[in-house]
């Protein structure tokens, strides 16, 4: 019995941010892989400017890249930021802390 590698194309969605893989030579068929999203839509409310610092404080300690992203809406207008839902679930599940050098967790 052989071990055969399946070879994966990445490909990034430029207006979305989400990234997606699919088999080598198979077109009809991707999978989503890395979500971004706002801590609005992760948390299902707004989570004010100070979250959003810390959130910012601990990406940046782990190394994970965020986007921009401007919105509009009745309530608020301007730019949000963007993280990768990996990073969120671990955020706010207590799977970060300070010691963490961020060398495993999923870079944006």
């Amino acid at each position: 019995m052989s071990l055969v590698t399946q070879k994966y194309i990445y490909e990034r969605n430029p207006d979305t941010g989400d990234i997606f893989r699919r088999k080598f030579n198979n077109y009809n068929k991707r999978e989503k892989i890395m979500e971004k999203v706002s801590l609005y839509d992760y948390l299902g409310h707004a989570a004010g400017p100070e979250l959003g610092q810390e959130v910012a404080t601990a990406a940046r300690k782990a190394g994970v890249k965020g986007e921009i992203r401007e919105v509009s809406n009745p309530k608020y207008r301007g730019p949000v930021m963007l993280w990768p839902k990996a990073f969120l679930d671990l955020y706010f599940r207590g799977g970060l802390n300070e010691g963490t050098s961020g060398k495993q967790l999923l870079k944006g």
